[in-house]
């Protein structure tokens, strides 16, 4: 009997170090984990992360729609479409002579192509009626400085398409032609803010 109890009584200690063991590893791996996690830059939240300043209102859309297929006009009356440009990063304006946000953003859309020019296309169209295509095509050329080139959809299905709430509305499509964000409303688009979002794209990070 004494040696059973000697005996017994010589395995707790072993059980107690074990235990102790057990948790000091446990708590390595968990201060490793967190270690790990916090040296790396967040990109949980995808495109969603460049919402701010200027581009405070970008949204991403879990199930965004098809890049618009159907036809545009160019300045000389050439049918075109957004297909013509897939295999570049675009940012797609939906504008309007009488829409007053439009028309104050867009020689910063001009300054967001010079300042992109060869790895960002910025395509501005006008979904104003046919009676308005002249109003809107010198417009468009004095807002940009003539760096934009003129396009229209008189029928104004690309913005049912884009499913576009209002204008204007900018969409930026990659490369493959799927849309990865979206802001509705005007915007500096000269700014860092969006400048980094559009790096971002360009570097091919995805939303």
């Amino acid at each position: 009997m004494d040696t059973n109890a000697d005996s017994s009584g010589s395995k707790k200690p072993w059980a107690v170090w074990a235990a102790v063991a057990m948790l000091a590893l446990g708590t390595v791996a968990v201060l490793y984990v967190l270690f790990a996690a916090s040296s790396k830059p967040d990109q949980s939240q995808g495109l969603t992360r460049f919402a701010r300043g200027e581009m405070s209102t970008l949204a991403v859309l879990a199930e965004p729609p098809a890049m618009p297929a159907r036809m545009m006009r160019d300045a000389a009356g050439a049918e075109t479409s957004l297909e013509a440009f897939r295999g570049e990063v675009l940012v797609v304006n939906l504008w309007a002579t009488w829409c007053p946000p439009c028309i104050e953003e867009m020689p910063t859309l001009a300054a967001l192509q010079n300042r992109l020019e060869g790895r960002v296309r910025v395509i501005a169209v006008s979904v104003d009626s046919e009676g308005k295509r002249a109003e809107a095509q010198a417009m468009l050329a004095q807002l940009s400085g003539g760096v934009l080139p003129f396009y229209i959809d008189i029928t104004r299905g690309m913005m049912f398409d884009a499913q576009a709430a209002g204008m204007p509305t900018t969409i930026i499509y990659d490369r493959e032609g799927n849309e990865v964000a979206r802001l509705a409303g005007g915007a500096d688009w000269a700014s860092d803010d969006a400048v980094a979002l559009l790096e971002s794209v360009i570097a091919g990070d995805g939303a």
